[in-house]
């Protein structure tokens, strides 16, 4: 059909509408009912203080951080190992080494999503740190050793190669007295003995996998051969 308009003729063109678009991956969304929702992550500064009763009190922003890489006998000094590999332990949480502290009696402090920045395989798979005062010592009465067996840094002998520093000093003697202690420590061997447990098992189960699908690719094979004809000469 046409308008004349001024003498002219305007042809309007009409044919089918386009099609509309269509997404490929629309078969592919997920419903928000089965979409996998990660946990929040954890905030780093979330702090536990020990003994709880200085939860208000105590002020840890001075104090000395330690983190698990520092007495790691499987990460070397590039990876933050700060004692010798002999004095040192495999594997120790931050857990490991509160309870090594509370044993000793010295108050502290644990921050238990801080990452090491040195080591980046740390800050998921080994996070957290403790801080503890190594400088107002029997002052404070915070890193003191009474009658009761409890830690006393500043009684400690020097150590020859040690900083002359004397907090570095005393952080160095007390990293060897936790990690001495995390390799008798009860929680830390029950944890390691699951840990190794379960790292058995799941090998196990791998090698059983892996056998069963040898197996089955093996009766596979033996049965499409069988099932063939052998091909030879015809008799006349």
């Amino acid at each position: 059909m046409g308008k004349k308009g001024g003498g002219r003729v305007r042809v309007k063109q009409v044919g089918p509408k386009a099609p509309s678009v269509v997404n490929p991956f629309d078969s592919m969304n997920i419903p928000p009912e089965e979409m996998i929702n990660l946990p929040p992550k954890p905030d780093s500064n979330m702090t536990h203080v020990w003994p709880l009763d200085q939860t208000f009190s105590m002020d840890y922003k001075q104090f000395s951080q330690i983190y698990p890489n520092y007495i790691d006998s499987n990460k070397t000094i590039k990876r933050g190992r700060r004692i010798s590999k002999e004095e040192a332990v495999p594997e120790p949480s931050v857990l490991d080494m509160t309870h090594a502290l509370q044993a000793m009696r010295i108050p502290h402090a644990v921050q238990p999503y801080k990452g090491y920045s040195r080591d980046p395989e740390s800050q998921w798979d080994n996070p957290g740190r403790v801080l503890v005062d190594l400088t107002t010592g029997k002052k404070e009465d915070v890193v003191s050793m009474g009658t009761d067996g409890a830690f006393d840094v500043d009684e400690m002998p020097e150590i020859p190669g040690d900083d002359d520093d004397d907090v570095t000093g005393k952080k160095k003697h007390l990293m060897r007295e936790i990690a001495r202690r995390l390799k008798t420590l009860p929680a830390r061997t029950q944890r390691l003995e699951q840990k190794k447990k379960e790292e058995e098992e799941a090998e196990k189960k791998a090698k059983e996998e892996e056998a069963a699908a040898h197996k089955a690719s093996s009766q596979k094979a033996s049965t499409g051969t069988s099932g063939k004809k052998k091909k030879g000469k015809k008799k006349r």
